[in-house]
């Protein structure tokens, strides 16, 4: 989509307020010379605005009379159909009574006993002409609410509507005395119209003129609200297609970003998926029991071979760490991690060596060795067992604390090893989802041309 010309835009809205300012120039010079020719008009308007007011008034009148006299015959029909109504029901229950009388009930009554009197009856006879007695005594009452309801309809009152449609005739001759009064005051203000339009002279002509030119401005207006609306339209469409191309580069750069970020993550997953135990806690203080370990260990070998003769004497010596052989005349061990240098010392003289006799002899790095453990070298062979018990329990207890350290290690790295399969799927799909919105960026110009 094109970028719309602002600055020819801005040119033609110039042009355009440039000839609407013209016309309505032109139409404001119109209107003062039809005003300088309209003397009077107040005096006019007020007058005219006196009779439209009278005949507001006049048939405000009308219309609350309209309103009594509607009332009325509301009134009236409300009466007369109450009175049909009661007619209506009592000749309903006239006609559900059956008889005219109470005297005809006793009659039929008599009837019944002369014939159970006189006449030789089955006992179902006699219980039917029991029962019809019941009924008609029964009926008795039903005369008397009759009666009442016979009064009531005949002095049911209907003077009333006469008096109400005399009140109506009186209303009718007021709203047509009213609508004659406004009748006039109607002829009134015409009269007074027509003088002001035979004042004017050729006003109209003024007036024809005037709105010819509100409708040219009216054009002009438009027009221009069309062209406004026509560039701001394709000012809204470039935008959205701005916008739209601007969407896709920041997704496409979202895909590249969980691309990498997909990538990164299966490579941390294959990270903690792998084995090994090089990185496990503790295990430099378990190696330096270890080596202390076995450094008294060889003490005890040293001792028991004291007397034997004197032959080349091998020793275990834990990874990561190497022994240095004992110099001549003296039987002190040294065993140092690699990487470390052992110092230089003197030799003990004769006399020395015969008033230690029995006594280890540690060197420098041997004691830094044993406090590293926190322990007490030993002196002579029989501290060895209770300092091996010690640090036989110092080794359990740091082997202890390395597996509780390491079992939520295991159990990430086992959780890692199953999620390394959905992460490897999770780039799949992130370099499938890159790859359609390359294709699509290569598509648009296409289908644009």
């Amino acid at each position: 989509v094109e970028k719309p010309d602002r600055d020819a835009f801005d040119k033609d809205m110039a042009q355009y307020q440039t000839d609407i300012e013209a016309l309505q120039k032109k139409q404001q010079e119109l209107t003062k010379k039809i005003e300088g020719r309209m003397g009077g008009k107040e005096e006019f308007q007020r007058k005219k605005d006196e009779f439209t007011a009278r005949m507001d008034e006049l048939q405000e009148k009308i219309g609350a009379l309209m309103g009594q006299k509607d009332t009325i015959f509301n009134e009236i029909k409300t009466t007369q159909n109450k009175g049909k109504d009661m007619k209506s029901e009592l000749n309903n229950m006239k006609k559900s009574l059956g008889f005219n009388s109470v005297q005809e009930i006793d009659d039929a009554i008599a009837d019944i006993e002369y014939k159970m009197w006189t006449e030789t009856l089955t006992l179902k006879k006699e219980k039917e002409y029991i029962a019809q007695i019941s009924q008609l005594r029964k009926r008795k009452p039903e005369f008397t609410v009759y009666a009442n309801k016979e009064a009531e309809v005949q002095s049911f009152d209907t003077s009333g509507v006469g008096q109400m449609r005399a009140s109506a005739a009186e209303l009718n001759e007021k709203i047509n005395a009213l609508r004659d009064e406004r009748r006039k005051v109607k002829e009134g203000r015409d009269k007074l119209v027509e003088e002001r339009r035979s004042k004017q002279g050729d006003m109209p002509e003024l007036f024809d003129e005037r709105e010819g030119i509100s409708k040219q401005l009216g054009a002009k207006i438009r027009e221009r609200n069309a062209k406004r609306d026509e560039f701001y339209t394709a000012q809204r469409e470039f935008n959205a297609k701005f916008q739209e191309e601007k969407q896709a580069r920041w997704e496409k750069q979202k895909v590249e970003r969980d691309v990498k970020n997909a990538e990164w993550e299966k490579s941390k997953l294959e990270r903690q998926a792998e084995d090994g135990e090089e990185d496990l806690p503790f295990q430099d203080e378990i190696n330096l029991v270890s080596q202390v370990m076995t450094y008294c260990k060889s003490l005890v070998k040293t001792e028991e071979k004291k007397e034997e003769k004197k032959t080349d004497t091998k020793f275990e010596v834990p990874e990561g760490s190497e022994m240095l052989m004992k110099k001549k005349d003296d039987d002190s061990l040294r065993v140092v991690m690699k990487g470390q240098k052992a110092k230089k010392g003197k030799a003990p003289d004769a006399a020395g060596k015969k008033k230690d006799q029995g006594k280890f002899k540690h060197q420098l790095e041997t004691l830094h060795l044993f406090g590293s453990v926190k322990l007490d070298p030993p002196l002579t062979a029989d501290e060895i067992p209770g300092l091996l018990e010690k640090l036989q329990e110092k080794l359990t207890e740091l082997k202890t604390k390395q597996e509780d350290a390491t079992k939520d290690l295991r159990e990430k790295r086992e959780e890692a090893k199953k999620k390394l399969a959905e992460a490897a799927a999770n780039v799949e799909a992130a370099k499938k989802k890159l790859d359609s919105h390359v294709k699509a960026e290569k598509a648009k110009p296409a289908e644009e041309e």
